[in-house]
């Protein structure tokens, strides 16, 4: 008998339901893969998914925002990878007795067993270098020179100054650096019955070379009003005053200030590729006061005031005078400027010295001038009594080609220039202090009468700071064991400066008798930590079972080659 086919028609709704298909009786071939099954056929289906998209948003902002933090929270993960290793440990090598230490202080450590173990207390590492890691990588540097000290030794050297006129310059060793701020404050001229000239001032920013060695110069003030006829005028760092050629002495030797009578004007300030020769070795000058002068009328009456050319920038001031001026005024001497020295008195007896290159000019029976770049002229007395000229104050210098940023100032009459700058040192570049009208002129320093003060020079930058590699041993202290362990496992939360490698440049040990004995454990890069921060967890094992038998448990590294820093270290034991 024929049977007819079941369709779905001989089915009634509910005849067949999923008690009666068998586990694993349809699978996904027998099912069209083109059977649309709409999402309301299954329940919840729609609100799951809603559901599931908006979890799917909220975490990629969350993974959004965990990755613009991962910078600043790197040592949080790397202690979380520390942590993650160490408990690792606990199962997978059954090892049931441990320490960790994740270096907040230097307690867990033997300071007496380890060497060169340099502890970073506000970053809580220990660092293999003679130079902590996180400190500056350019270190200032401050250097003074007076006429003849220092104030930081390691780079410069002071010049001498034996007495007036004599002398030898002082220098500075360039080391770390492409570039220094020099500040400079020339010298006052001596006072007469009138003041001297307050100095100038000058300052740039200078390119130099690694291993470049500078010349100092530092201005010797001029001195006062002394009976004694043409006196030596301020040396500029001890040197005198005269021209070379009426010195006898090789150029350079002696240059300075003017000598004269009444007083005499100050030395320069100068800092130079070479010890004073020509033009192209004076990376910056500052110019110095002439001396003041003598109108014969200091206990007898009020007179005009001679005092001494200041000190210029780009021009010294003309002697009696305040404004800038190459020319001599009538018996005073003139003030030099960038290209010539100033034009010396005159008169019928003759003239004094004009100013020249680094050397204020000598009076004829007036002031002397100030020393510049190129210096003042000297001054003049007329008729064998009165007036004695007073003379005129040197040029500052900022124009050689290795400076920028440079500018000057000029004194005004005894006040010198500069003296709000930073690093200007008290008691600096002012010109020697004029008697009261009601002392006789000529007196001792009880009648007023000063020499000038000195120049000043300082520099300041930024030295680079390279930090070395040193050998380092850390050495843990002693941790008690429950029983003699046979097998230990380091796990050690380290950081790449260089890059050190492993079982070479970081070496780990461990020891069971108190240290008398160390077995290494090679290490291997964990993996917990990756990427930029250089950062990562290093683990090893030792078989210790060959060692003395102890209780007396230390782990040991040592490091060497390329900086690293060790956050932490756990060592673990059965």
């Amino acid at each position: 008998m024929a049977i007819n086919k079941i369709n779905t028609r001989s089915i009634q709704d509910t005849t067949v339901s999923s008690a009666d298909i068998a586990d694993s009786a349809i699978t996904n071939a027998k099912v069209s893969p083109s059977a649309a099954i709409a999402q309301s056929k299954v329940s919840g289906l729609s609100t799951s998914l809603t559901n599931l998209c908006t979890s799917i948003s909220t975490t990629n902002t969350n993974v959004t925002t965990l990755n613009n933090k991962i910078g600043t929270a790197a040592n949080n993960i790397g202690l979380l990878g520390f942590k993650m290793a160490v408990n690792d440990g606990l199962t997978v090598f059954n090892l049931i007795d441990g320490v960790v230490d994740e270096f907040h202080d230097e307690s867990g450590t033997d300071e007496a067993e380890g060497s060169n173990d340099l502890y970073n207390c506000s970053s809580d590492f220990y660092v293999n270098s003679d130079q902590p890691t996180g400190a500056p990588t350019c270190g200032p540097i401050s250097a003074g020179f007076a006429i003849a000290s220092v104030t930081e030794a390691d780079t410069s050297t002071a010049g001498t100054n034996p007495e007036p006129s004599s002398g030898s310059p002082g220098s500075f060793a360039v080391a770390g650096m492409s570039s220094l701020n020099a500040f400079l404050w020339g010298s006052g001229g001596g006072a007469s019955q009138s003041g001297g000239g307050g100095g100038g001032f000058a300052s740039g920013t200078v390119s130099v070379s690694q291993g470049q060695t500078l010349s100092v110069i530092v201005g010797e003030g001029g001195e006062k009003n002394n009976p004694a006829p043409e006196g030596d005028g301020g040396g500029s760092g001890g040197f005198g005053g005269n021209h070379p050629a009426d010195s006898g002495e090789p150029a350079g030797n002696r240059r300075g200030g003017g000598p004269g009578y009444p007083s005499r004007g100050g030395g320069l300030t100068y800092l130079g590729t070479a010890t004073i020769g020509s033009a192209p070795t004076a990376l910056l000058v500052a110019g110095s006061g002439g001396g003041g002068g003598y109108n014969g009328v200091g206990a007898n009456g009020p007179g005009t005031a001679l005092v001494g050319g200041a000190g210029g920038g780009g021009t010294g001031d003309a002697g009696a005078q305040t404004g800038e001026q190459t020319g001599a005024n009538s018996d005073n001497g003139g003030g030099g400027d960038t290209e010539q020295g100033g034009s010396a008195g005159s008169g019928n007896r003759g003239s004094g010295q004009s100013g020249g290159l680094f050397y204020g000019g000598a009076g004829n029976g007036g002031a002397g001038g100030g020393a510049g770049y190129y210096g003042g002229g000297g001054g003049h007395m007329p008729n064998g009594t009165v007036p004695h000229g007073a003379g005129g104050g040197g040029s500052s210098y900022t124009g050689h080609p290795q400076v920028t940023s440079g500018a000057t100032e000029e004194g005004s009459g005894t006040e010198g220039g500069g003296i709000p700058k930073t690093g200007y040192v008290s008691s600096t570049n002012e010109g020697g202090a004029a008697p009261p009208q009601s002392s006789p002129s000529g007196t001792d320093s009880s009648g007023g009468v000063g020499d000038g003060e000195n120049g000043y020079l300082l520099i300041t930058g930024c030295q680079a700071i390279s930090a070395g590699t040193t050998s380092t041993t850390i050495v843990s202290n002693a941790f008690a064991s429950n029983s003699v362990a046979t097998s230990s496992r380091i796990v050690v939360f380290e950081e790449n400066v260089g890059t050190p490698t492993l079982n070479t440049d970081i070496i780990a040990s461990i020891s069971r008798d108190g240290g008398s004995n160390f077995t290494n454990a090679t290490l291997a890069d964990s993996g917990y930590v990756t990427g930029s921060s250089g950062q990562r967890i290093l683990t090893g094992q030792a078989d210790i079972s060959g060692q003395p038998s102890g209780q007396s448990m230390r782990w040991k590294l040592a490091l060497a080659n390329n900086i690293v820093k060790i956050h932490g270290v756990a060592l673990q034991w059965s």
